[in-house]
């Protein structure tokens, strides 16, 4: 292979994940909406009817007397989580995720919508005005009866309230069984509303249910995992806290300023199937199951203040997401019966993709990043993140059991990848004894480049050289690369899980007692494992032989291989930690490869410069030609 190509592809490769990372840090891409709303679009949202004005809680008697009563929280737990039910509303004030640390230092559980005023689940009423935030319907429930299934294998909540002719339950159902054939994942809730209309005159009873909200995360300095979405069966769509913020773009291109509100309607042929909120490890996502869909019209998005404790990375603002649910007028005695599947908790794959029937699509908020922007490589992800769950799954639980199974995941890639890698090495070592001849080529033609080329390639196939033997391996480790740096982003597998000295897989590690140390001018703390990475890089570049690279070319290869480590410097430590050890593995290789070709050549006693016989020349005209004398 032409030298000055493959400085030019290895350029570009570099110069793409640049790229990438750039965009990931850099880029604020406004949310996408269905093809019927254009971009941050901010309606005029109608006001009810009269009669929904008086019966939905438009006015402020429900409010009032819901807030006058004194506040009653009903806990309803299954060991995994523990659900902190309102009698105002009948909402989540907050849920504890009881397998959860806060942080490594803080071993006490994550309390999801902690700090925030808006319950999750909680009832709204329906904005009539452009920026106006959503005011609760402020309906008083009480505890109806809370009772465990004949099996003891779930346990049901049901709250019981009333406003202006209606009746409303609420129906908490929870698992009690954590692992089990069958059994309901223990962080999804089945949730149900029945709405009664018990007096007065026919009337509609339109409302917002909402998803509640989570703080940005110290692994998401980008803040790409922070936003609310929504699936349609067909697209999954977000949008992010920066829409509620003025930019001035890139270079003045991408520019806006803050919107008050976002709302993207529902169409007849794609109707919601859930909404929303995630940050990098964590989502609340509201379903809507069955008919329920058809009466869920829009979702809203609106800006939630971050309580001062949750602020980090300058971000003060979080999405919060409502679907609006338009249930139709009903006379005395009729009741809407409305499915909220609710799951809160952590983003795993494996559990999630277990979770479809329940909520369709609900895989959708891992949100495994875009390659620039746009370049999905989501099946990559699904595919290692499923082969890494199922490694750890056979390996015995410990703490470093996170770290061992991507060691054994990278000797899997490994002896796929060895016998392309082995093939690569033989050739550039093949190559370096035909350098001579090669470069004769080159000086003789060098005025007639296409002449070259076929002179090259007529030496490569007289003498069984396959000069794209190197790209094999690199075509293969660059997707796997790309696909580890998306999961891994995104893992909450890894969130606070340890291995040797690296405290948190998730998070670039740190070396002990150094954890406070940064480096002078940049204020960057010290990472052992790009450092580790680029050493190996460097070195397994100066065992491979590269017989047409001149000194100022492979003084480029080396600048690449140092830059490459800082591009990566703040990756999660799981990717480095691949990366490392797959150039450590590589190294082990090309010492087998070495050691193999120097007993070959001490064995054989061959020249250091092979000799080259040209082919037989055949003799012009018929006939045979003559034997030589």
């Amino acid at each position: 292979m032409d030298k000055k190509n493959t400085i030019i592809g290895v350029t570009l490769i570099v110069i793409a994940i640049a790229l990438m990372f750039w965009n990931s840090k850099n880029s604020r891409p406004q949310p996408t909406t269905s093809p019927t709303q254009s971009v941050v679009e901010n309606v005029q949202v109608p006001p009810p009817p009269p009669a929904v004005a008086a019966e939905a809680g438009s006015t402020n008697a429900p409010e009032q007397s819901a807030l006058a009563a004194p506040e009653e929280v009903f806990a309803l737990t299954n060991d995994v989580i523990t659900l902190h039910v309102s009698s105002r509303d009948g909402a989540l004030k907050t849920v504890d995720l009881e397998e959860h640390a806060k942080s490594l230092l803080d071993k006490s559980p994550v309390v999801f919508n902690g700090g925030f005023d808006v319950p999750a689940l909680s009832l709204a009423a329906i904005p009539q005005a452009r920026g106006l935030a959503p005011t609760a319907l402020g309906i008083a429930f009480e505890k109806e009866s809370c009772v465990d299934d004949p099996r003891g294998e779930s346990r049901t909540l049901t709250l019981v309230g009333r406003a202006n002719g209606f009746e409303i339950r609420r129906i908490y159902k929870l698992s009690l069984v954590k692992n089990g054939t069958g059994a309901q994942d223990p962080h999804l809730v089945d949730h149900k509303i029945k709405i009664t209309r018990v007096a007065g005159e026919p009337a509609a009873f339109p409302f917002l249910i909402s998803t509640g909200a989570l703080p940005p995360t110290e692994g998401d300095r980008a803040n790409i995992f922070l936003n609310a979405s929504w699936y349609d069966g067909d697209d999954y769509e977000k949008c992010k806290s920066d829409v509620f913020k003025d930019s001035s773009g890139v270079f003045g291109i991408g520019g806006h300023s803050a919107a008050a509100d976002f709302s993207v309607p529902a169409t007849m042929n794609s109707p919601f199937r859930f909404v929303a909120v995630t940050n990098q490890f964590f989502a609340s996502v509201v379903g809507f199951s069955g008919e329920t869909r058809s009466v869920v019209s829009r979702i809203f998005v609106f800006p939630q203040a971050l309580p001062l404790a949750e602020q980090i990375h300058d971000v003060k603002l979080t999405p919060r997401a409502y679907a609006q649910i338009d249930v139709p007028a009903l006379s005395v005695g009729q009741t809407a019966n409305l499915s909220f599947p609710y799951f809160v908790g952590p983003k795993e794959y494996t559990r999630l993709s277990d979770l479809r029937d329940s909520i369709e699509g609900i895989d959708n908020v891992i949100q495994f990043t875009h390659l620039f922007g746009f370049l999905s490589v989501d099946w990559i992800c699904k595919i290692l993140v499923v082969v890494m769950n199922a490694i750890h799954g056979v390996i015995p639980a410990n703490g470093w059991s996170w770290g061992w199974a991507i060691l054994i995941m990278t000797l899997i890639v490994k002896g796929i990848t060895w016998p392309l890698t082995m093939a690569q090495q033989r050739s550039a070592k093949k190559m370096q004894k035909f350098q001579g001849p090669m470069k004769e080529i080159r000086e003789k033609y060098k005025d007639e480049p296409q002449k070259m080329q076929q002179e090259m390639m007529k030496l490569y196939r007289e003498n069984k050289i396959n000069p794209l033997a190197g790209c094999f391996p690199v075509l293969i480790q660059i997707p796997i690369f790309f696909g580890m740096y998306c999961a891994f982003q995104t893992c909450a597998e890894l969130r606070l899980e340890g291995f040797l000295w690296i405290t948190d897989l998730s998070m670039p590690d740190l070396i002990p007692g150094l954890e406070n140390v940064t480096i002078p001018l940049i204020g960057a703390k010290i990472h052992a494992l790009p450092i580790v990475m680029g050493g190996t890089m460097i070195l397994n570049m100066s065992l491979t032989p590269m017989p047409n690279a001149q000194p100022g070319q492979k003084n480029m290869f080396y600048l690449m291989m140092v830059i490459f480590p800082i591009i990566c410097y703040a990756m999660p430590s799981a990717l480095t930690l691949y990366w490392s050890m797959q150039n450590i593995f590589t190294l082990f290789q090309s010492w087998i490869v070495r050691r193999s070709r120097d007993k070959d050549d001490a064995g054989k006693n061959q020249p250091t410069q092979p000799e080259i016989i040209p082919p037989k020349k055949k003799k012009k005209g018929r006939g045979k030609s003559l034997p030589a004398a």
